[in-house]
């Protein structure tokens, strides 16, 4: 946890802690003092896990419908240990060439692992390659995302 979350927390629990002395000392039914605490109690859980997104953990956001991919880390099934695999894509908006790259955490696929090698490769090699979700498959209820060779001069433009 770094220091700005720790802050940020703390600053949270003390608006908590002012509310609930607030609402001690007033006149507002007990029902209403309690729904308004389970209120912001739950709002500071959702501001939390939010801030989760911020910290450069890995997102279990949707893909953007055009992407660059940078890069993988991937661990794949286990089937003495029951792992299913994950696939961790490094890769930067199209829409958003301004914004520094992003992670996102897949499930793990054997075909995306395998395409996804195959473009790092390529691009290592010079090749300029952009991404476009397809969203899912019915054949294999899996991500389908289809990479397009693209000349330097398109470099992932907007639409």
């Amino acid at each position: 946890m770094t220091m700005a979350l720790l802050g940020l927390a703390a600053g949270f629990i003390l608006v908590l802690v002012i509310l609930l002395l607030v609402l001690l000392k007033s006149d507002v039914k007990p029902l209403w003092k309690l729904v308004l605490v389970l209120i912001a109690s739950g709002f500071y859980v959702l501001q939390y896990e939010s801030l989760q997104q911020y910290m450069g953990w890995p997102a279990d956001d949707s893909l953007p419908d055009k992407f660059v991919l940078i890069a993988t880390d991937v661990r794949e099934p286990n089937r003495k240990t029951g792992d299913v695999g994950i696939m961790y894509w490094w890769l930067r908006d199209s829409a958003g060439q301004d914004q520094p790259p992003r992670v996102y955490r897949l499930p793990y696929q054997a075909e995306l692992h395998q395409k996804s090698q195959q473009v790092l490769q390529q691009q290592q090699a010079g090749s300029q390659y952009v991404a476009t979700t397809m969203g899912r498959s019915a054949e294999n209820a899996g991500l389908v995302v289809r990479f397009k060779k693209i000349s330097k001069i398109r470099h992932h433009k907007k639409k």
